[in-house]
C-alpha cells in the first residue's frame, strides 16, 4: 500500500503524488585554466579595441565616405590630440602606480586621509541616487502620474462613454429595424404627413 501524508487542511495526499522539491546544484568552482581563459576572453577584445582605436584616425575615412562625393580631408590637431595623450597616458600611470599588486598601500592611505572624496568616488559622485531621485520622485510622481490619471479617467472615460452611448442608442432604437414592411410603411406615411403639415403652415 501506498503511504499517505496529510496536508494543513487535514486531506490526505498519498505519497506517489508528493513531489520531491528540486535539488539546489551548488556552484561549480572555476579552474585557475578556466579563470585564465576567462580573463582572456575579456582582455583580448580590449587590446583589439585599444590598437584599433590607435591606428583608426590615421585612416582617411573622408577620402572613402562624403556627403557629396567629393574627398574631405580631416586635419589632426595636434595640440589638442597631443595634450590628450599626455593626461591619458599619465593618468594610466598613475592609476597603476596606485593600484598595482594586491596591497595597495597608496590607495588605502589616500581613502583614509581623503574619506569624503573617498565615498563620493566610490558612489559615483551619487549619480545613481540623484538620477533615481530625478526621475522617481519628480518626473514619475508629478508627471507621470497625473497624465496617467488624465488618459485613464478622461481620455478614456470619453471613449468609453462614446462606445457606452452609442450601444445604449442602438438599443433603443433597434425596434426601426424589425424587418417589417407595414411598420415601414407606417413610418414613411407619417413623414409624408409631417412633411405636408409643415407646407401648409409654412404657406398660412
Amino acid at each position: 500500500m501506498e503511504e499517505a501524508q496529510k496536508n494543513e487542511n487535514g486531506t490526505t495526499i498519498p505519497q506517489a503524488d508528493i513531489k520531491p522539491e528540486k535539488e539546489r546544484k551548488p556552484k561549480k568552482e572555476l579552474t585557475p585554466q578556466q579563470v585564465q581563459q576567462r580573463r582572456k576572453m575579456i582582455v583580448f577584445p580590449l587590446m583589439f579595441l585599444a590598437v584599433v582605436t590607435c591606428v583608426a584616425g590615421f585612416i582617411p575615412f573622408g577620402h572613402f565616405v562624403s556627403a557629396d562625393g567629393q574627398a574631405y580631408d580631416i586635419h589632426l590637431d595636434w595640440n589638442v590630440a597631443g595634450t590628450s595623450i599626455v593626461i591619458a597616458v599619465g593618468a594610466i600611470a598613475l592609476a597603476t602606480y596606485i593600484y598595482m599588486g594586491e596591497r595597495q598601500p597608496v590607495a588605502k592611505a589616500a581613502a583614509e586621509k581623503l574619506q569624503k572624496l573617498h565615498r563620493w568616488a566610490y558612489k559615483r559622485f551619487y549619480m545613481d541616487e540623484v538620477y533615481q531621485y530625478i526621475t522617481h520622485r519628480i518626473i514619475f510622481a508629478h508627471i507621470s502620474k497625473p497624465i496617467a490619471w488624465f488618459d485613464r479617467h478622461v481620455v478614456d472615460g470619453f471613449f468609453n462613454f462614446l462606445a457606452s452611448g452609442s450601444h445604449a442608442l442602438s438599443f433603443r432604437i433597434r425596434g426601426l429595424q424589425s424587418g417589417a414592411v407595414q411598420k415601414y410603411a407606417y413610418v414613411f406615411f407619417v413623414g409624408i404627413l409631417l412633411l405636408l403639415a409643415v407646407m401648409v403652415l409654412a404657406a398660412l
